[in-house]
């Protein structure tokens, strides 16, 4: 039987962690968050600031867990 794939989870004010598409960066979420803009969307605009300072607002829905605890990837 194949195993479930960790699933991202939103706690607010938790520190959690996003790799990037390609795993190479891994940024820290902010407690930043909302409601997906898009027609039919229903994940959240994450905050995430990468360590080049740069911020991010990827799509919960765009994302997948990992074997990380508390770390998502882009997908």
């Amino acid at each position: 039987m194949p195993t479930a794939t960790p699933q991202p989870r939103l706690v607010e004010g938790f520190p959690h962690f996003v790799r990037s598409r390609d795993g190479a960066l891994k940024g820290r979420v902010t407690s930043w968050t909302r409601h997906c803009q898009l027609e039919g969307c229903s994940g959240r605009l994450i905050g995430v600031r990468w360590p080049d300072g740069t911020l991010t607002y990827p799509c919960s829905k765009g994302m997948e867990g990992t074997d990380e605890e508390d770390t998502w990837k882009i997908s």
